[in-house]
């Protein structure tokens, strides 16, 4: 997308060496991470050097290196499939084409693969891998048993490999959960006509989540903080993978035509803004908890002898690990509002991260938003920095019209033509845009 010649060129001579059949220091992959991930960005790839960035590599050969390696790595994930009810296991061994013996799943390990295995299906006329995909998420379109459903849409985390059948009522927005509702609306947007009935699914989950969940802290009813809950109790924290809502809840509501979900996403989006804003760094945490009453319980464990809007938040997770979730939902509410405050969060956000994040060879994971320097540097830098945080940051500083496949801007008219996965890589649509 940066339309950087040389990078690509040797990004492809390299993907074309790699043997996904093999693992290099030990025998298993994971499902899910090497499916958004390394898949994704495959597929993302040779969509976007078959289509509007071909000129980037003039001979079809190198561009069509891709497909071959695509159909070797669908062909090993494929593997995670082979459970008794389809729900997949996590980790396989792409070698024996075999998997772990675990028990369970979460729901985003099950249900966040869809796109993926779709647009391999589309590319290649291959229904087999669709099939797969489509098989697990059906367990979770029509969740069994009702107990652990708490509200209409929301879900327990964890499914039964071997039944497909929720194993209980504990769950969130955030971690093992997050892409599952994420990719409700994206497959809708990706085929609207195959997957209607997953945005009908996405629309229950953001209406319970309004109705149900939402929460306010004291002294600040402007911000929405989204809790997890075990059965139908609610637990005032919030991990830093929640804040990809505020984006999802804006974007289904420019899909959909829906203001309210476009001010709740919004209400999200500006409570991560006011997050970063009060740490030291200006960096958001990991983990923050609130209360919305000033119960005891939350004086002791902060051992505060009065609350007000002063201290109803805090930040006990400070550590700061690259996260891309808040500038994600910045990047959707400028698009939706042009609000400049949301450009202006976002290279705040980026110059904070060259301060205090940077090393002599990328980027690292902090201990502490509070601390000046950040704290210790962690020596940890996930394959998200790039794809996600360098790439919002970029991509919210443009202007709508200049924007290379955004899933939707604030013309009137313009439809979704490409859809991101969750890691931010662009598929093109495989139906009518929406």
């Amino acid at each position: 997308m940066f339309q950087n010649e040389d990078a690509v060129r040797r990004i492809l001579e390299f993907i074309a060496t790699v043997d996904f059949t093999k693992v290099t220091g030990g025998s298993s992959i994971q499902l899910f991470e090497v499916t958004i991930r390394h898949f994704g960005s495959i597929l993302s790839a040779y969509d976007l050097l078959n289509g509007p960035f071909a000129h980037l590599v003039k001979e079809k050969d190198l561009r069509e290196s891709l497909y071959g390696q695509m159909i070797e790595l669908g062909n090993a994930l494929s593997c995670g499939y082979n459970t008794p009810s389809g729900i997949p296991r996590n980790w396989v061994n792409p070698t024996l084409c075999t998997t772990d013996d675990a028990h369970s799943n979460t729901i985003a390990g099950a249900g966040s693969l869809i796109l993926e295995f779709a647009r391999l299906s589309d590319i290649t006329g291959h229904r087999v891998y669709v099939e797969h995909a489509r098989r697990a998420e059906q367990y979770l379109i029509d969740p069994h048993p009702a107990k652990y459903v708490p509200w209409p849409g929301m879900l327990g985390t964890n499914v039964r490999v071997a039944t497909g059948e929720l194993i209980d009522d504990k769950g969130s927005w955030g971690s093992l959960a997050d892409s599952f509702y994420e990719y409700l609306l994206k497959a809708y947007v990706y085929d609207s006509t195959a997957y209607a009935h997953y945005l009908e699914r996405w629309k229950l989950a953001a209406d319970s989540t309004i109705r149900y969940i939402a929460s306010h802290p004291v002294g600040h009813p402007d911000w929405t903080f989204l809790p997890y809950w075990d059965g139908h109790k609610l637990f005032n924290a919030m991990d830093s993978l929640s804040w990809f809502a505020g984006g999802n809840f804006i974007y289904g509501g420019m899909i959909t035509g829906n203001q309210t979900l476009v001010d709740f996403g919004l209400t999200i989006a500006d409570t991560g803004g006011a997050m970063y804003e009060m740490t030291t760094t200006g960096l958001g945490g990991e983990f923050v908890v609130w209360t919305n009453d000033c119960n005891p319980g939350y004086l002791e464990d902060f051992r505060l002898e009065h609350c007000n809007g002063s201290n109803s938040v805090q930040t006990p997770g400070k550590e700061f690990k690259l996260r891309p979730e808040v500038i994600e939902s910045w990047y959707y509410a400028y698009r939706a509002t042009q609000n400049p405050k949301y450009r202006e969060w976002a290279w705040s956000a980026f110059q904070a991260i060259e301060r205090v994040c940077k090393t002599e060879s990328g980027y690292s994971a902090i201990s502490d938003v509070d601390a000046v320097d950040g704290g210790k540097k962690l020596d940890q830098m996930e394959s998200f920095v790039f794809a996600e945080v360098m790439k919002y940051i970029w991509l919210i500083h443009l202007e709508d019209d200049k924007v290379p496949f955004h899933v939707m801007d604030s013309r009137t008219g313009k439809l979704n033509q490409w859809v991101y996965n969750t890691e931010a890589h662009p598929f093109r649509i495989a139906g009518q845009p929406v």
